[in-house]
Formats: C-alpha cells, structure tokens, sequence
C-alpha cells in the first residue's frame, strides 16, 4: 500500500522590505517612521489574531497626529500572503 503524495504550494515569502512597502501604502498619509519587527514583540497584546503564524509586526504613528499618552499603532502582516491580519492598538499603553 503506497502512501498519497502531497502537494506542497509555496507562497513567496514577504521580505521586510515588502512588509513595509504595504504598511506604507496602508498608513497615508505618513512620514516613513515605521519599526519593523520580525517576532512579536514583548509588550504587544494582541487578541483575537492568530500570532502562530510568522508575520511582520510593523508600528508607525497614529495618522491624527496628536501627542497622547495612549498605546502605539501596530499593523501585523503574514509573510506568507502579505495579508494585512491586524491594524490597530499594540495594547502596550502604561
């Protein structure tokens, strides 16, 4: 008895580069101060997202421009898809 053969599709990874390009075009207007990061970082909270898969965390100001003590924006992006999965608050205020 032979076993079935799987078929395994590729997506071309997202380069950093590419993730930032995307959270650009998303983030209008913006003045290009974007962090990226390949892993979670420590003090993001997200909830009701699926972090098992490897994504791009990308933070960049709130578009409204005002000066608050208030948590950052972050935009989490698949590398696999380029898929914007999250955009919104890091729930790192305090």
């Amino acid at each position: 008895m032979s076993l079935p053969v799987a078929i395994v599709k590729k997506f071309p990874s997202i380069t950093e580069q590419r993730a930032l390009a995307i959270a650009a075009r998303a983030f209008v207007p913006h003045d290009g101060q974007f962090k990226c990061y390949s892993q979670k970082p420590d003090s993001c909270r997200l909830y009701d997202i699926n972090t098992d898969q490897h994504c791009w965390y990308v933070y960049a100001p709130w578009p409204d421009g005002m000066l608050a003590l208030r948590s950052s924006r972050v935009m989490v992006i698949s590398r696999s898809t380029g898929k914007i999965l999250y955009d919104g608050s890091a729930g790192d205020e305090g």
